[in-house]
């Protein structure tokens, strides 16, 4: 007993003799529940691991709009011409490889996730941006698609997209 004992204690001795008191290099994680240990500085524009789609998203409340139609079709295209498209309203995101603005619009209650062309971008989307767009939804949002995605062309400068989603 004492020999596993004074075994025990050997161990620990020498573990805790790798690593100094003042030993912290960077931002880690404790292995534990993967929280940091610092906080990371974070660019206003930009997403990072620290805080994540979600998180910048949810610091950006959806607008809520009452509209007297009820059409799926028509819902998602007053959602797409209220989207964000800039940093106050929007976060930024990347479909494809190419810039894109993404915001939640409410219209009628039911919750739109909307992308957009960046302020200032004119233009067509990318071929498959729809379904390229339904399928990030869960990732860039936290929520589930509702719905199929529905898309906006014309004109040049409200191109976009928007999926109905589920957030319960």
């Amino acid at each position: 007993m004492t020999r596993l004992f004074a075994s025990a204690c050997l161990i620990c001795t020498v573990l805790a003799a790798c690593n100094g008191p003042n030993y912290q290099r960077g931002i880690g994680f404790t292995g534990i529940d993967g929280e940091p240990r610092a906080e990371a500085s974070q660019d206003s524009d930009t997403v990072s691991r620290a805080v994540g789609p979600v998180e910048a998203l949810a610091a950006h409340p959806p607008q809520r709009l009452r509209v007297a139609t009820g059409d799926p079709a028509e819902m998602a295209a007053i959602a797409i011409a209220h989207g964000g498209q800039g940093a106050a309203d929007s976060i930024p995101a990347t479909l494809g490889g190419a810039p894109v603005r993404l915001s939640m619009v409410e219209v009628n209650g039911l919750l739109h996730a909307v992308m957009r062309l960046p302020e200032g971008r004119r233009g067509k989307l990318a071929a498959g941006s729809g379904p390229a767009f339904s399928a990030a939804v869960p990732r860039l949002t936290g929520c589930v698609t509702a719905g199929p995605a529905y898309l906006r062309e014309r004109p040049a400068a409200s191109a976009g997209a928007a999926v109905p989603v589920d957030c319960r």
